[in-house]
């Protein structure tokens, strides 16, 4: 379990740096192109392609804000309820997330293969199924990361209650 664990941290560190690429390589790209386009030789694709990295940046890093509890969140009706109520409620929004985020997979893995034979804004070697492989694949990753956050928020329930069990003993 301890190298399950090890090769999962490794991946975050992997995914946290591909999403670090592709948004550095985003703004490269668009200040290529912009560059190009003044001197006049611009590159066509080039927004294009700075779109599609953008859209794989944004979802793989909306895994890693998610893991590192850093998504958006109003926390003001969380604070008027008791403890465990807020772990019932933190269940049920992770349940509400992973439901939508299946779905996401799906219906992504659907479109992706949908669309495999369409060019992805005209360039001739390039498929549309890249742009739409950028919702399924980091959703995946989401599906890891909320059924890890959901166990762990199940264990800290069911350790605290056996702790309590063990002071009244």
């Amino acid at each position: 379990m301890k190298r399950l664990a090890k090769a999962y941290e490794k991946f975050c560190a992997i995914e946290l740096a591909f999403g670090a690429v592709l948004l550095i390589s985003t703004v490269f790209m668009l200040t290529l192109a912009a560059i190009l386009r003044t001197i006049g030789f611009p590159i066509n694709w080039g927004l294009d392609v700075a779109l599609l990295m953008f859209t794989w940046s944004v979802y793989v890093g909306a895994d890693t804000a998610l893991r590192d509890d850093k998504m958006v969140n109003v926390e003001i009706f969380q604070q008027k309820i008791s403890p465990k109520a807020q772990k019932v409620l933190k269940l049920f929004i992770y349940s509400l997330i992973l439901i939508f985020l299946i779905l996401m997979v799906y219906y992504g893995f659907k479109l992706a293969y949908s669309s495999r034979n369409r060019t992805f804004q005209g360039i001739p070697f390039m498929s549309y199924t890249w742009a739409t492989l950028s919702i399924p694949i980091p959703c995946f990753f989401m599906i890891i990361t909320t059924v890890l956050k959901m166990k762990a928020l199940v264990r800290e329930n069911s350790s605290a209650a056996q702790s309590v069990q063990n002071e009244k003993q």
